[in-house]
């Protein structure tokens, strides 16, 4: 009887411990989202917000969450996160929709529906992020202004962030669209897919500080490193009512400047675009950003980035501003 006693004792310890530490863990969580909301740089509210799951998960609800950006407003029905009490740094995220845009300045108004999306992160115990991966399944982006028009679907979107194994910097990227289809802007159907790598960035999130870190990331020498990125599809040109198969691939190297300037080049080869843009505006300018095609047919335009500023072929048309 006495062991039994000594075992009961245990066992209400434990869970009396456990139940302290999911709460204090609550609290936590509820005070960093009110920082969040507090913080003017976020701007986030919400109508409703509430943390359970005791005593296995947390789960965070924002209902009628709203975002502040200047002039932009940025509605969304609900987010969620969980977590398990055990294994707190993996996060898993859900969104619900659709999610509304609104700018007050320029009257714009827009919409993004969905059948799901969602989104993972996963990080060591030391904050040492390891997986980023986000999917949005059936994104269908519409304007709002007058009536609901759609501008633009897909069949999915996704990205990844996978940080390189036995290092503590860098990370490789992948990102594809399938099936974009755009009625308005004449895309009958397009997938996309992207291969990046990005070295030198520290994979400690909580070491990231704007813009401390992207200073350091220039003082390492880091890069941005294009590996492949890939467009194929068929599209109708301006005027034209039949549909013509295009493609378009690129890889190439950016970094930041001392000053946070963009700096390296692109290098595109594609095929059927060129031909679908109207260059009479540029007048004599039009050779040297397109050049000329190969015995194939394709182009192979460089876009270059020197000290911030854009140049397309040997014409410069734009100008980034420093980054930090």
């Amino acid at each position: 009887m006495a062991k039994f006693k000594i075992m009961l004792a245990i066992i209400f310890v434990v869970c009396g411990g456990l139940s302290a530490a999911w709460f204090f863990v609550a609290r936590q969580i509820d005070q960093q989202i009110m920082q969040a909301i507090n913080d003017p740089s976020v701007n986030l509210s919400c109508a409703k917000r509430s943390v359970s799951g005791y005593p296995f998960r947390f789960d965070v609800r924002c209902m009628n969450a709203t975002v502040l950006a200047g002039d932009a407003t940025i509605s969304i029905p609900k987010i969620e996160g969980t977590a398990l009490f055990y294994r707190p740094t993996h996060l898993l995220a859900f969104l619900e929709g659709p999610i509304s845009y609104e700018n007050a300045f320029t009257g714009a108004k827009k919409q993004l529906r969905f059948e799901t999306a969602n989104a993972s992160a996963r990080a060591d115990f030391s904050l040492n992020l390891k997986r980023v991966s986000v999917q949005m399944v059936a994104p269908v982006w519409s304007d709002q202004l007058i009536g609901t028009v759609d501008v633009a679907q897909a069949d999915l979107a996704e990205l990844h962030l996978l940080a390189r194994a036995e290092k503590d910097t860098g990370f490789f990227a992948y990102a594809k669209l399938d099936n974009v289809q755009s009625q308005q802007l004449g895309v009958e159907s397009l997938n996309t897919q992207l291969e990046a790598e990005i070295t030198t960035l520290d994979q400690n999130v909580g070491n990231w500080v704007f813009p401390q870190t992207l200073q350091q990331f220039a003082a390492d020498e880091g890069q941005l490193i294009i590996e492949n990125y890939e467009t194929s599809g068929r599209v109708v040109p301006l005027g034209q009512s039949e549909a013509q198969d295009i493609s378009v691939n690129a890889e190439g190297e950016f970094t930041l400047t001392e000053q946070g300037f963009l700096q390296g080049i692109l290098r595109t080869s594609s095929k059927n675009i060129v031909s679908q843009i109207d260059l009479s505006a540029l007048g004599p300018m039009a050779a040297a950003i397109v050049g000329t095609p190969d015995e194939e047919g394709k182009h192979h335009i460089p876009i270059m980035a020197n000290a911030g500023v854009i140049s397309v072929g040997m014409a410069p048309i734009y100008m980034v501003p420093a980054l930090f």
